[in-house]
């Protein structure tokens, strides 16, 4: 019980000290007088009498000021709902309005989610049947159909497929299906092993051209490549077959050293895809061929002004130039790599050419 009523005056003693500084507080931000104003004030109050008379007065005002503040409150709180039973009509429709756009926009987004989904099962059913069809005539044009399409066989793929064995009516109709289903796995799987090992091939012969534009006593790269460094590297160019396998590592590579800040590696790989361009479009038939030949771009000056000095003007290089562009266009896979770095090569002897011709 002591121990009790110990803690119960505690409690009530710290509720003491709790009100007596808030009412403290807020009796400093009621007067708002300097701290020289309130010594002095303390120093009149001498006596009990005057401390007693100070605190009354004190009281009274701040019940006067917490009156007022109440009376207004009261004003502020029925203008308010005043304004808020004017609009409150206003409010309500712009709520409804709201709803139904946000209806009407969800149900737009799942009719659009419903088309895309009926356009890609559709897509799919039109691959299914162009493979049964193949798979009808021969194994070949099976395996012609599945190679053109093989980015197409995802997880949706297989599993339409899998949705239209269990869906369709006949025996015949469920082998058809299967039977298709266990040739693209085993067309697709020797594809992706011939796929790796033709990069490994690709990777070693491009290791191979790499190496040759080090120094031949130190193995050190020296960058920007001298002319004997891009010799070493154009005989081993003519050497090998650069097919998309390689183009591809080579642009793989250059990405990888981009990344890594190589920038000394880029710039070998990149006179790599230009020895490989100025090979395959140098057809040894026009004065042109004299400027694709010459893979060093650093000699091109010297092969402009000769062509010049000859009396190959720029409408017959540009003319000349304009068609080796459609040939590329035209006659190389669409999106290839092969079309993309011979294109590029172009690009760059057509701006070059027009900043030559400028200057002539």
């Amino acid at each position: 019980e002591k121990a009790t009523r110990r803690l119960l005056v505690l409690s009530i003693y710290h509720l003491l000290l709790i009100v007596s500084t808030n009412r403290t507080k807020k009796e400093e931000e009621e007067e708002q007088t300097p701290r020289t104003s309130r010594r002095k004030a303390m120093t009149t109050w001498s006596s009990p009498r005057a401390m007693v008379n100070a605190a009354s007065t004190r009281t009274a005002s701040s019940s006067f000021k917490s009156w007022k503040s109440r009376a207004t409150t009261k004003t502020t709180t029925m203008t308010a709902t005043r304004r808020r039973s004017v609009g409150t009509t206003n409010d309500d429709d712009r709520r409804l309005d709201c709803r139904h756009r946000h209806r009407h926009r969800t149900r737009a987004s799942a009719d659009g989610n419903a088309a895309n989904n009926m356009s890609d099962v559709a897509a799919l059913d039109g691959l299914i049947n162009q493979l049964l069809n193949a798979h009808g005539e021969s194994d070949d044009m099976l395996q012609k159909v599945c190679i053109e399409n093989i980015m197409a066989f995802d997880q949706q793929m297989w599993l339409r497929m899998a949705s239209r064995i269990d869906n369709v009516n006949t025996d015949e109709e469920k082998d058809a299906i299967t039977d298709v289903m266990s040739k693209c796995m085993k067309i697709i799987e020797a594809t992706l092993k011939k796929a790796e090992e033709t990069i490994d091939q690709s990777s070693e012969q491009l290791q191979r051209i790499i190496s040759a534009a080090a120094d031949q006593t130190t193995m050190e790269f020296d960058v920007p490549l001298k002319a004997d460094a891009l010799k070493r590297m154009e005989a081993e160019v003519k050497n090998c077959t650069v097919d998309e396998g390689m183009l591809n590592t080579a642009y793989a590579w250059i990405r990888k050293s981009d990344e890594d800040k190589l920038d000394g590696m880029v710039h070998i790989l990149q006179k790599f895809l230009q020895l490989y361009a100025a090979r395959e479009l140098n057809k040894n038939k026009a004065p042109l061929d004299e400027l694709l030949g010459c893979s060093n771009t650093d000699d091109w000056p010297v092969v402009f002004q000769k062509l010049v000095n000859e009396g190959y003007g720029e409408v017959a290089f540009t003319k000349e130039l304009q068609q080796r562009m459609e040939e590329v266009v035209l006659g190389l896979t669409n999106g290839s790599y092969a079309q993309r770095v011979q294109a590029e090569y172009l690009k760059e002897v057509e701006e070059r050419s027009r900043e030559y011709f400028k200057q002539v």
